[in-house]
């Protein structure tokens, strides 16, 4: 057994041996780079679909300081936190390392690298940020050979001359300038233990992009230097809460960043897909093209600026975020991630997950359209209950017997439970998810009310379906991307499937023309084929509008980002203003389009507003009045106490429109078993069941469109089809994209 270990033992070495023999022989010669000196001319630059430059480095590029020139605050906060070992290891700290490991394994966090800074200077030097064995192998051995050549001063000087700072400044010297307006010699403790944590996550920490995490960034240093004996425990409580002043002027010249929100998408895409760090993004020298379209971003920013001083002047916390994706196509042609960068970074495009509301009714209707179900189908408006939970709707009345067409565009929200109950809720969530929708949704009937959240880009790419002829297409912000040498290293190929079938799209089409023609979306009409749905959920917490014409779709949302209610506050009044003010500037310049709806019969007005009972088997009493309508086909038996009809005023005014919304989200959004559409006769009833029994659940059975050519249907919904679908797409998109590995041409 000895002799058997002993054999494996000098095979498991020769073969380690062998490795790293293999991926450190073609390291870069450390002794030329060193007498050249280093100064980076690789700069990243990002550009619209027009290749105008929208971000890139500025007037603070290299700019070299002696180490004498840098405050001594700066230099211990740094050793403090990066390598406190730094002046007696010889490149890599073994100790230093299982120090990182345990303190990660005890917070449960990396608050700590193992990475010396020697390391650290090879790796922005010679090498990149790809998290590979051998990449750390390679970092390694250099940094030992750095050790070899040169003293300890030395490579501290060059290390915070080539280190990344975040807002475009490389190096201390310009990290100094950009961030206070002084130079290194004259930082004090606080701002040095600030600079000294930013290395880690540029961005991330940068005061300018997250003040609280920059300052809990710089706590963190600060204790640091408690540790090492530093400063006193004393010193750093006064520190703490000392105030940062920082230079607005200086970061303006430090980088260009035309579009903020934007560009921070693109580059977290780019390092995620390429597994980079900032600093390695930024020294690449790539030039990476996106598909902005500067003329949309500029009026989309305009309409949001413009909206929300006009509706919201004494209500500061509100905030709006607003998307365009071309529909054929899946590009984004303007992102504004809210109403100003400078003092809220937060992304409500791409990151915020909000609920919905009536939003999420376009996929109940959807399923149902695609099941067989007709428009002009009927369903009573009643009373409603499972359980403990009872939905009810936006103006907590009732209206009687109406069609899918006029629940729809009313945003009634009985009906839209009904719906659910009769469609089951999984079949629901494999059309949401099918067209788009990645975040985590629950099979119970609030869903079909915004029980859910959902990201604005997801659920505006989810509605670009429709207006795509159902073909589904995956959203993104990056064209291609060439190398430092002008060579392709990366093009978008977007995924794209077939989703619904042609009579269910154009179905829904006509269906949400509708919702801005004579519905809740009155505010959104831009005198041009359009469809969209307005959304609002519980108790005045978010409002949407989504739209699409023929060519793009668009996606607006108004909020606080504490969740605070604003109060009367919906989907039809000032999201869907918005969306008309910056829409119909889009669109002027545009040639006419009209969608193309030939694989849906045409649906009379008539049908948003009347209702038959020719698809019952037998007629309901439910002791309701019928719905009286007045000449233009409002409901007039329910008058608002300004005189203006329901729903919205025959004039379809602003005010009527901000008060229209019929969306309604009961708190209790109690979980509930879906029954299978047939169930088993032997088995004793459920109370949803039970309901279903009930004449007004009693319908024929659902038949396709007489008449129609014949289409290939979507596929065959799974059974249980939460997260897999949205799981099974994101993979088939990543397969896609080769933008893993090291980047040609870059020094690996």
């Amino acid at each position: 057994m000895l002799r058997s270990l002993m054999i494996v033992l000098v095979l498991i070495t020769i073969v380690l041996t062998g490795y790293i023999y293999a991926v450190t022989r073609n390291l870069p010669n450390v002794e030329i780079v060193l007498q050249e000196g280093i100064n980076p001319t690789k700069w990243t630059q990002v550009l619209a679909a027009n290749g105008t430059p929208i971000m890139s480095f500025g007037k603070y590029h290299h700019q070299s300081v002696s180490l004498k020139s840098v405050s001594p605050y700066f230099i211990d906060a740094l050793i403090a936190t990066e390598d406190r070992r730094f002046y007696t290891h010889a490149g890599v700290d073994p100790i230093g390392i299982a120090r990182a490991i345990f303190r990660g394994i005890v917070q449960k966090k990396i608050s700590q690298g193992g990475s010396t800074i020697t390391q650290q200077l090879a790796r922005n030097v010679f090498l990149n940020s790809e998290r590979t064995l051998s990449r750390k192998i390679r970092e390694a051995v250099l940094a030992i050979k750095i050790e070899q050549k040169l003293t300890k001063d030395q490579i501290l000087e060059l290390y915070i001359n080539n280190t990344y700072f975040g807002e475009g400044a490389y190096g201390i010297k310009a990290a100094s300038e950009v961030y206070f307006g002084k130079s290194p010699a004259t930082l004090n403790i606080s701002e040095a233990a600030l600079l000294a944590g930013l290395p880690q996550a540029p961005s991330g920490y940068s005061p300018y992009q997250n003040p609280e995490g920059a300052k809990s960034r710089r706590n963190e240093v600060l204790q640091n230097l408690v540790e090492v004996g530093k400063i006193t425990p004393a010193q750093r409580d006064r520190f703490q809460n000392q105030r940062l002043h920082l230079s607005r002027t200086s970061r303006k010249l430090a980088s260009a960043d035309k579009y903020p929100f934007f560009n921070r998408y693109i580059l977290s895409e780019v390092m995620k897909r390429f597994n980079l760090d900032e600093q390695s993004f930024w020294q690449s020298g790539l030039k990476v093209y996106t598909t902005l379209d500067t003329r949309a971003q500029k009026l989309a920013e305009h309409s949001v600026t413009r909206y929300l001083q006009q509706y919201g002047r004494n209500k500061p916390k509100e905030q709006a975020a607003l998307v365009t994706l071309d529909a054929k196509t899946g590009e984004v042609l303007a992102y504004v991630g809210g109403k100003n960068f400078a003092k809220s970074q937060y992304d409500r495009v791409s990151q915020a997950i909000r609920s919905p509301g009536s939003l999420f009714k376009v996929f109940t209707y959807t399923t149902a359209i695609d099941s067989g179900y007709e428009p002009t189908r009927v369903y009573l408006d009643e009373p409603f209950s499972n359980g403990s939970w009872t939905p009810q709707n936006y103006d907590k009345s009732h209206h009687g017997h109406m069609t899918l067409a006029r629940a729809l565009i009313t945003s009634n929200n009985i009906v839209a439970v009904k719906l659910m109950a009769e469609l089951g809720a999984d079949s629901v969530i494999a059309t949401a998810e099918q067209m788009g929708i990645h975040t985590e949704m629950k099979p119970y009937l609030g869903l079909t009310l915004g029980g859910s959240g959902v990201r604005l880009l997801e659920i505006t790419s989810a509605f670009g379906v429709l207006a795509n002829q159902g073909v589904r297409v995956s959203p993104h912000g990056i064209a291609r991307i060439l190398d430092e040498a002008g060579n392709e290293i990366y093009r978008e190929r977007p995924s794209k499937a077939n989703i619904l079938n042609r009579s269910t799209v154009d179905t829904m089409v006509r269906l949400m023309q509708g919702v801005i023609a004579y519905g809740t979306g009155r505010a959104a009409n831009i005198t041009r084929p359009a469809a969209g749905k307005t959304g609002t959920s519980d108790d005045y917490h978010d409002a949407w509008f989504v739209g699409f014409t023929p060519s793009v779709v668009t996606g607006v949302w108004v909020g606080n980002d504490d969740n605070s209610t604003m109060r009367g506050m919906t989907g039809g009044g000032l999201p869907a203003a918005m969306w008309k003010g910056y829409m119909s500037k889009l669109m002027a310049s545009k040639p006419p389009e009209d969608f193309d709806l030939a694989y849906s019969k045409p649906i009379n007005p008539d049908d948003f507003f009347h209702y038959n009972l020719q698809n019952w088997e037998e007629p309901a009493s439910s002791g309701q009045t019928n719905v009286l309508l007045d000449e233009d086909g409002n409901d007039a038996s329910n008058e608002y106490s300004d005189g203006s009809d329901y729903p919205g005023g025959r004039s379809g005014q602003e005010r009527a429109a901000l008060e229209l919304e019929a969306d309604y989200d009961d708190p209790v959004l109690r979980p509930i078993n879906v029954p299978a559409k047939t169930p088993d006769v032997n088995t004793p009833a459920t109370p949803l069941q039970s309901l279903r029994q009930t004449p007004e659940f009693r319908r024929k059975s659902p038949t396709r469109k007489p008449g129609l050519p014949q289409l290939p249907s979507r596929p065959a919904l799974p059974a249980n089809p939460v997260g897999p679908l949205a799981a099974q797409e994101r993979t088939a998109r990543e397969s896609q994209t080769p933008m893993t590995g090291p980047i040609p041409g870059y020094n690996n």
